[in-house]
């Protein structure tokens, strides 16, 4: 068994309960040091607390564990159930969660039944941040909208779905012309529409807020190791394609 959490109390107490109840426990007290042991180890259960270090650290070492170990039984330990976003994403790959201060009964006895009960888990393709863009267009293009909603005087509707698609297509083939080109249309309908320079700014950063929302609810899902530099591609492509619809909003203005 391994057990991951950065409070030495917890690692020195928990694991210890475990063994008196004849489990061989390797704790670790950080994501590298899980991550160390994983390729070093086979086990059967992983119980990790969500935030080691950092909230949401427990997500990558769960990732690791299912990519390389699909058959390990996977808990984890969390101080915040109301956290639904994340807890959303723990019910899609991990086996059970628990809250702290966790009842070390409930605990052994939630580790024998989903041992007795556990099958193989299939890895999940990993995604990178444009397969998450295509995959939830649909929820990323009305949550932006509702965000904006009830601020914006035009039909943000018209338009906005064309730059989502553009912009993925961009990060997939790291090119700008089409990012660059839906968002030049962008900019002169919502000149048409009585928009005004504020409002296109708020729905570009409502847009990359949802995004970014997004992403971390499917966290266990994303390729972690491009992550960093998919979201910088991410934000300079909204970047750029907020310059071009405002320069073109303002050049529909003068012509005007």
């Amino acid at each position: 068994m391994l057990f991951v959490d950065d409070e030495p109390n917890i690692r020195l107490t928990l694991p210890q309960i475990l063994r008196m109840h004849g489990h061989d426990v390797l704790a670790a007290s950080s994501v590298s040091e899980a991550l160390a042991a994983i390729h070093a180890h086979k086990f059967d259960v992983l119980i990790s607390d969500l935030n080691i270090g950092a909230p949401g650290d427990g997500f990558t070492v769960v990732s690791a564990m299912r990519r390389t170990q699909p058959e390990c039984l996977t808990l984890i330990l969390t101080g915040y159930p109301g956290f639904e976003t994340a807890l959303q994403a723990i019910r899609s790959q991990v086996d059970d969660y628990l809250v702290k201060p966790t009842q070390i009964q409930q605990l052994v006895e939630t580790i024998e039944r989903k041992l007795l009960e556990r099958k193989p888990h299939t890895p999940m393709p990993m995604k990178r941040v444009a397969d998450l863009l295509r995959d939830h267009h649909e929820e990323i293009v009305k949550r932006t909208l509702d965000a904006v909603g009830k601020t914006s005087g035009a039909d943000v509707a018209l338009g906005f779905p064309e730059l989502v698609n553009g912009i993925a297509d961009a990060m997939c083939l790291q090119t700008e012309p089409q990012t660059l080109a839906c968002a030049t249309e962008h900019g002169r309908l919502r000149r048409t529409q009585g928009s005004t320079v504020a409002e296109i700014f708020h729905e570009f950063r409502a847009f990359e807020r949802i995004v970014y929302e997004v992403v971390q609810e499917n966290l266990l899902a994303m390729d972690v190791s491009n992550l960093v530099p998919d979201l910088r591609m991410f934000n300079d492509r909204v970047q750029d394609a907020m310059q071009r619809s405002v320069d073109a909003y303002l050049s529909e203005r003068a012509a005007a």
